[in-house]
């Protein structure tokens, strides 16, 4: 994808001066959120950017001549070398969120030392970290201490290292607005907890990706810690209570005081409550939930003295992301890294297995293939499964319950797909057009699983469309659950097909 077509163009109102075109600027955690933000607004700007991702198996979607990607794992210093090689300045942005709160506060600290030991030895001119805001106090949640820590660990170098923390990102498929929005939507009464009383300087993406580059581009070798937040200081209750009334929703909040119970184990009820209708996995929310212990607000504005633009408020954030969801620009997504367990599986095609179990079925249907994968790549989300739409959400709601991702995460684009894509339980594998589309279950279940819809030219004009499902079974428990689900799996699959014939034929005529 030509960043270009996903360029916000955030940065057009910076009154820095570029670095000369084609400084090498490296990227950590370049499939991330705010990184695929960041990325484009860099190229836009001259500079070549170094994508550094984790694992080969996850795609990525940006193309430019001035993108390089490098497959490298922060823990292995030869490959971080090849990263960081010519790099003039580097962007920090990796977090262990998904991992458990026992293994990500040391994995975190011990990342960051081995970064900045090879960024020495390469002679980086200037690291940028993104962290979090919060009181350095007793109160602060594991994970706001953990990029506290991380943040400290950087600066103790001989590399400038600037450290902006940032308070609530607010932005289409930010999983802090994705959590609100789904809190608002689907409750109209909302336990009260006190945390919600404590104040967040909830920031725009756009104005965190202005704070990013503009600080890069100042000249200037001092490491330094800047707050970032955005323009209205408010209450938790009142973000809540804002978002509500902009989308003309009532919401009502009743006590839970009495409750005896530890705050750690009250925000882990909560969050697996709320996993129960949004999308974001149990851990992260209690990650999020846990940020509510403290004020989340700027100690200081010295940045403004720096770069001094206006932020938006928050009401302007909530407002400009939303639209961006109606008009389905959303290119960047918290989803669009898999679940921490699946993120280094293999693709398909590498597995070697004598257990696999297939389940085949085809139809020929009367139209061209351009027509037949048009309709196959827009099932799914709201669209549903064209067959069986009860059983998916009965399996979605299982997989919910089990702690997994469910049906909640629908998908980014109502009509298109990329691969990276996440599509209620499954995720976009392979993508070939008018040929192929691969998905791999990301749903909890004693075994790996795929769906695969092939499409072959036939005779007239016509296609055919296989459906497969590929399980791997784990021992006996796998198996016990792909001969239970067969039967299930035959009437979905075949009324799929009959579905996709009935509409491609209504289209047709």
């Amino acid at each position: 994808m030509d960043p270009a077509k996903v360029l916000y163009n955030y940065c057009g109102s910076l009154t820095t001066t570029t670095w000369p075109p084609n400084t090498k600027v490296l990227v950590t955690g370049a499939n991330g959120y705010v990184a695929q933000r960041l990325i484009p607004e860099l190229v836009h700007r001259g500079y070549f950017v170094r994508c550094m991702v984790r694992t080969k198996h996850t795609p990525f979607l940006l193309e430019h001549p001035r993108i390089e990607i490098v497959y490298a794992d922060c823990c292995i210093k030869e490959q971080l070398r090849s990263a960081l090689k010519d790099i003039e300045f580097a962007y920090y942005l990796i977090h262990s969120m998904r991992a458990k709160k026992s293994a990500f506060s040391g994995m975190d600290r011990e990342v960051a030392q081995s970064f900045m030991e090879v960024a020495e030895e390469a002679g980086v001119k200037k690291v940028i970290y993104l962290g979090g805001l919060g009181e350095t106090n007793v109160r602060l949640s594991p994970h706001l201490k953990s990029r506290m820590e991380v943040g400290e660990v950087l600066a103790n170098s001989s590399i400038p290292v600037i450290r902006l923390h940032a308070a609530i990102v607010i932005g289409t498929g930010s999983a802090s607005y994705e959590l609100l929005k789904s809190l608002v939507m689907h409750n109209r009464y909302i336990p009260f907890m006190i945390e919600f009383n404590n104040l967040s300087q909830c920031i725009a993406i756009r104005d965190v990706i202005k704070y990013l580059v503009g600080i890069m581009e100042v000249r200037s070798n001092e490491s330094r810690m800047y707050h970032i937040g955005g323009k209205d200081v408010l209450a938790y209750r009142d973000v809540i209570l804002g978002f509500a009334k902009i989308l003309n929703k009532k919401i009502y909040f009743f006590d839970v005081f009495w409750v005896p119970v530890p705050i750690a184990v009250s925000c882990r009820i909560y969050a697996y409550w709320l996993h129960l209708f949004t999308s974001l996995p149990v851990n992260i929310i209690s990650l999020l939930l846990g940020s509510l212990k403290t004020d989340v607000v700027c100690l200081n504005d010295d940045i403004r003295n720096i770069l001094p633009f206006e932020p938006l408020g928050f009401e302007t954030s909530i407002r400009r992301a939303l639209q961006k969801e109606k008009e389905a620009q959303v290119f960047s997504h918290w989803t669009d890294t898999s679940p921490e367990a699946m993120r280094d599986l293999l693709p398909l095609c590498e597995y070697e297995s004598a257990n696999f179990k297939v389940e085949e079925h085809s139809i020929e249907i009367p139209a061209d293939s351009e027509k037949v994968f048009q309709l196959i790549t827009q099932i799914g989300g709201k669209h549903g499964w064209l067959q069986g739409n009860f059983l998916w959400r009965v399996r979605g709601l299982v997989d919910t319950l089990v702690g997994g991702v469910g049906l909640q995460r629908g998908r980014r684009h109502p009509t298109h797909l990329r691969v990276g894509d996440s599509l209620d339980f499954w995720r976009v594998e392979k993508l070939e057009q008018d040929k192929e589309l691969l998905l791999r279950g990301e749903l909890i279940s004693p075994g790996l699983s795929w769906l695969q819809f092939l499409l072959t030219p036939g005779s007239n004009n016509s296609t055919q469309l296989t459906l497969k499902a590929h399980f791997i079974p784990k021992p006996f428990w796998g198996e016990l659950y792909w001969f239970c689900m067969s039967k299930f799996h035959t009437y979905i699959f075949k009324g799929m097909l009959t579905n996709f014939y009935r509409k491609a034929t209504d289209w047709v005529h």
